[in-house]
Parts: C-alpha cells; structure tokens; sequence
C-alpha cells in the first residue's frame, strides 16, 4: 500500500516539476511578441512547493489518524500494523515537507536573482 503511495507522490512530483517545460512553446521568428502573463517559469516553483506542502499534510494528518486508531486497537498484531502504517504515513509527510521547502528556496533564489541569471540557473527545458 505504501509503494502504491510512493508512487502516485513521485507521478505528482514529475508533473509538477514538468510544467514549467510545458509552459513555454517555441516562438517562429516573424510571430509577434507576446504580453508577459505574470506567471513566469520560475514562479511555478511557489505552486509546486504550495502543492507538495499540502500533500504534506495530507499525509500528516493519515499519520495522525493511523496512531491514533492504534491507540483504541485491542489486537496488538492490529495494533503494531497501524503503528507501521503511521509511521510510513509520517515519514512520506517528512520528505514532502522537505521537498516543499527546497522548492520554495529554489524559487526564492530564482526571484532575487538578475535575470539573466535567473535564465541560467532555471531548470526549464527549452527544445
């Protein structure tokens, strides 16, 4: 059940990261520019960190449920199985909340950085 979890976080985390790559689309030469829509490559990473932390909680609160359904068990099998759960539960929390924060810095960095650097040091793939 938790590597079916992992999973779906991981799916998340590659469409998340990818949208910025799918944001841009290649301009022909003689097309005429376009007006700048105010979300800018590298302010995905505050939308992505935002949905990472929420996955966070998300799996906050499963951990938090899952102890606390321990607590009531009389079954100790049942019992160190919802406390196996919590913990994995927490665990994914941990590292989404991790991930939630480097995006966020990475996107922080991005915004104060001059903007030919900013361009340098973006992730974004241009083809």
């Amino acid at each position: 059940m938790f590597f079916v979890r992992s999973r779906l976080v991981a799916s998340a985390l590659v469409l998340t990261l990818g949208l910025p790559a799918a944001a841009e689309s290649p301009r022909a030469p003689d097309a005429p520019a376009r007006a700048p829509s105010g979300l800018y490559g590298h302010r995905y990473a505050f939308v992505a960190g935002g949905v990472l932390l929420l996955g966070g909680a998300g799996f906050g609160y499963l951990a938090q449920g899952e102890s606390n359904r321990a607590r009531t068990l009389s079954s100790a099998r049942e019992s160190t199985a919802a406390l196996d759960r919590a913990r994995a539960h927490a665990a994914t929390a941990n590292v989404l909340y991790a991930v939630a924060g480097v995006t966020v810095v990475y996107g922080l960095v991005l915004e104060l950085l001059p903007e030919p650097a900013a361009e340098k040091a973006s992730l974004t793939f241009r083809f």
